[in-house]
């Protein structure tokens, strides 16, 4: 009768564990799917710490003219912006193709950012949803397409020496 007795007790704590961790798995579940997105992780984000910045972007070869496309509407909408703070980004940069080939044969163009509008959004996709919205999916598409395999790195630079 004794060995009944804790072998009933033993199962029924198993049970209660296994219930409690199902209902901990599907609360966790629930809880997630349902939460709303914080607007900053919605948003796009490229900004710099630095007072000038170096942006290389690596472009797959067949997707250098959509790149340069993309880039000519993110620095029209920059440049020709009601936005204030838009209009001193596009004065501040100049955007350069490598004559040679980048890594894996991407094609390499290095923004040249001097100086860095503090504290500004620089992510293509937002300037563009801000000024072209009705153009903006395609032209990110394009965007993420020439950059497929290649991708991009930031460095944030401060001035050491001026001649």
């Amino acid at each position: 009768m004794r060995t009944k007795l804790k072998t009933g007790s033993r199962n029924s704590r198993v049970l209660v564990g296994t219930a409690i961790a199902a209902a901990l798995a599907v609360g966790v579940l629930l809880g997630t799917s349902f939460a709303p997105e914080s607007e900053a992780a919605a948003q796009p984000v490229m900004n710099f710490s630095g007072s000038s910045a170096v942006v290389m972007s690596y472009v797959t070869p067949g997707g250098a003219s959509d790149f340069e496309r993309v880039m000519r509407e993110y620095g029209a909408s920059l440049s020709g912006s009601e936005n204030a703070q838009y209009n001193q980004m596009a004065s501040s940069m100049k955007i350069f193709r490598a004559a040679e080939p980048g890594p894996n044969n991407t094609v390499l163009y290095m923004w040249i950012i001097d100086p860095v509008v503090t504290g500004a959004n620089y992510a293509e996709a937002q300037i563009l949803n801000d000024e072209k919205p009705d153009e903006v999916q395609e032209l990110y598409d394009a965007l993420l397409a020439a950059m497929e395999g290649g991708g991009r790195q930031t460095v944030n630079m401060e001035l050491v020496l001026e001649f």
